[in-house]
């Protein structure tokens, strides 16, 4: 039963094709990306770690960051069928066994990604140390998605937690972060880290690091393997209430068969839905109805993710956190950034730390906006097609659902703005915040465009490489040689320049790149339209 149940779980993760190549595409995109850049942005947080060293942490961190997602997918995606299942057959340690070993299974495949990637890009070379420190890192994040999974119920919230955690382990760690600190050493990749650079410490005590490794990988896959029997092992049922159930099935059978047999035969009433266009109605009445189914969907679907209030918390707790802590551990050194102000180009002296606590707004806004649009789409596609079968127009829907979405940017893309503002106020604070609102709205379109196409999980992946390669690399003024060649062809190029300008500078230049944003937002709405009146065309038939 334990190979059926993996076997089912990775059968279910590979019908979309896409989730397996993003697997293994996803680590490879990573690590020739990150590689020639992190280390340079390490810089900006004093970290220790050297290129060679940033490089051979680059495949664990990928790895790290798929296989926690996918463990969370795979519990979370699956928690009432693995009840219902283990509740038949009454083996739910084989049920636990082969929902484990699926998810170990998509892990390896990340961390092999992650490993060949970067053979081709630099070579490994200590291939033990390597392959078993990545191995150990994906274990230890699969563990930790998987506890996620069965202490979280919602996906949304989910994957932000896992998110959030990887990202602080990343760019807190003792490879990107300043050095170890009481605060770093409790985060699960810090030692592992250090075994994978390379790097000594002397806070590990008799265990060492790799001890502490090897404890924190058995500690978390021990903890989460007993949540996930806690979460599948169906709860007992008293005999009192077995019995009382099957005298009520027993009640209902004989009383459906006396019915039965006294009541005629039901009437079927058959509705003629009339064409819209034999009803006369003005353009004032259209507009009011439009307006007013719009306003209901958009109702609907504040009403349900209001509910989720962990949801709106994180909303607001995550750009908090991550802004403050990112300016708090950047080193407070001048450097350099080249501005456009008054008509001249000029090559500016800045604080680090300004500089970063302006950059890190659209990086947020932007991931959490797309994450977002992603959940809000796939989450209502099954309303969605019977809203258009009760005679809703699929742009209706769209906006109802984009209404949603926008509150949610809005409200992500204001706490950001506030918190950078609070260290260091922009220069130009009303195109501040509607270049990070341009950006963020840009990623929300993204994410609604991409979910239909891959589904969530895919989408997750796609996700987090765009906000982190665009928004956090492409168009980093911090660098010393300004952003890559490359970021002037991605989404947030044009709105990221609208931005550096008002934060650093007293008039507005730049509404060539303004229009650039606004044709970004535009293009992606419009193909977000088409994909979704394809998708919900099909309730029609």
């Amino acid at each position: 039963m334990t190979v059926l149940v993996a076997r089912r779980a990775v059968g279910s993760y590979s019908r979309r094709p896409l989730n397996l190549v993003l697997l293994v595409v996803v680590p490879v995109v990573l690590v020739f990306v990150w590689g020639p850049s992190l280390a340079d942005f390490s810089k900006l947080f004093g970290g220790a770690g050297d290129r060679a060293e940033i490089d051979a942490a680059t495949a664990g961190w990928a790895a790290a960051a798929l296989a926690g997602l996918a463990g969370f997918f795979q519990v979370s995606g699956s928690r009432t069928a693995d009840r219902r299942l283990a509740a038949a057959g009454g083996r739910y340690a084989a049920v636990v066994a082969g929902r484990g070993g699926a998810s170990f299974c998509l892990a390896m495949v990340a961390a092999a990604g992650g490993l060949v990637a970067l053979a081709a890009r630099t070579g490994i070379n200590d291939p033990f140390r390597a392959i078993s420190a990545t191995v150990l890192i994906a274990i230890i994040y699969l563990a930790l998605g998987v506890l996620v999974g069965t202490v979280v119920k919602t996906e949304m919230n989910g994957a932000l937690l896992v998110t959030l955690a990887w990202v602080f382990d990343v760019f807190l760690g003792p490879a990107m972060g300043s050095g170890p600190s009481l605060v770093t050493r409790v985060f699960p990749l810090h030692f592992p880290t250090l075994v994978l650079t390379g790097q000594v410490t002397g806070h590990a005590g008799p265990l060492g690091d790799v001890g502490w490794s090897l404890v924190w990988a058995a500690g978390l896959s021990t903890l989460a393997g007993v949540r996930l029997a806690i979460t599948i092992r169906p709860a007992p049922v008293p005999h009192s209430v077995r019995a009382a159930t099957a005298n009520a099935r027993s009640l209902s059978a004989t009383t459906a068969v006396q019915a039965t047999a006294t009541s005629p035969l039901p009437r079927i009433v058959v509705v003629a839905n009339l064409p819209a266009s034999t009803t006369r109605t003005t353009p004032a009445i259209r507009h009011v109805r439009v307006r007013t189914r719009v306003l209901a969907v958009s109702r609907a679907g504040m009403r349900e993710h209001r509910r989720n209030r962990v949801l709106w918390a994180l909303l607001v707790a995550v750009p908090t956190v991550f802004i403050g802590m990112a300016i708090m551990v950047t080193v407070d050194v001048p450097g350099p950034i080249s501005l456009f102000d008054g008509g001249r180009r000029f090559t500016g002296l800045l604080s680090e730390r300004r500089i970063h606590a302006a950059t890190m707004v659209p990086v947020t806004s932007a991931f959490l906006a797309g994450l977002t649009g992603l959940f809000v789409v796939t989450g209502s596609a099954g309303g969605d097609g019977r809203l258009v079968l009760a005679g809703l127009r699929p742009r209706e829907v769209l906006a109802g659902r984009l209404a949603v979405v926008a509150a949610a940017t809005v409200l992500t893309t204001a706490v950001a703005v506030a918190i950078s503002g609070m260290w260091y106020p922009p220069r130009q604070w009303a195109v501040f915040a509607v270049a990070n609102l341009l950006i963020a709205l840009t990623y929300a379109m993204l994410g609604v465009l991409i979910g239909p196409l891959t589904g969530r999980i895919g989408g997750l992946y796609l996700m987090l490489l765009l906000a982190f390669i665009d928004v956090g690399l492409g168009q980093n003024v911090m660098f010393p040689a300004g952003p890559p060649a490359w970021g002037a062809y991605l989404p947030a190029h044009g709105a990221s320049r609208v931005m550096i300008d008002a934060a650093f500078t007293q008039h507005f230049d730049q509404t060539g790149y303004f229009l650039l944003g606004l044709a970004w937002l535009f293009v992606l709405t419009v193909a977000t339209g088409q994909v979704f009146r394809t998708r919900t065309a099909m309730a029609r038939r």
